[in-house]
């Protein structure tokens, strides 16, 4: 006997999340041109885009991998992709902070 009668179909994302993931990446992008445009050292714009950009990243495999709702696998994955995000960005904030001690 197959066990595939017992085996859930994972949920796909409905209209209104699909909205709210588009309306919530327009906003990080419309962030990432505020950004540009300020009064800023060249290293704080780099860091604060990147940041953005990550955080743009982790929505989308949040979103579109199911993440929350899969396979332990998956979970570790975007936990893994997080740290590496987290350990670029104090990365980048302390080659800033080394360009305006110098």
């Amino acid at each position: 006997m197959s066990d595939d009668g017992d085996a859930v179909a994972p949920r796909r994302p409905r209209g209104a999340a699909i909205a709210a993931m588009f309306v919530a990446l327009v906003a990080l992008t419309s962030l990432e041109l505020v950004v540009v445009g300020l009064e800023m050292e060249r290293a704080e714009r780099i860091t604060t885009l990147a940041g953005l950009l990550m955080a743009k990243v982790m929505l989308v495999l949040a979103f579109f991998m199911r993440a929350r709702t899969s396979r332990p696998a998956a979970r570790l994955a975007l936990a893994a992709i997080a740290l590496a995000a987290a350990a670029a960005v104090v990365l980048m904030l302390e080659t800033v902070f080394r360009v305006r001690v110098a």
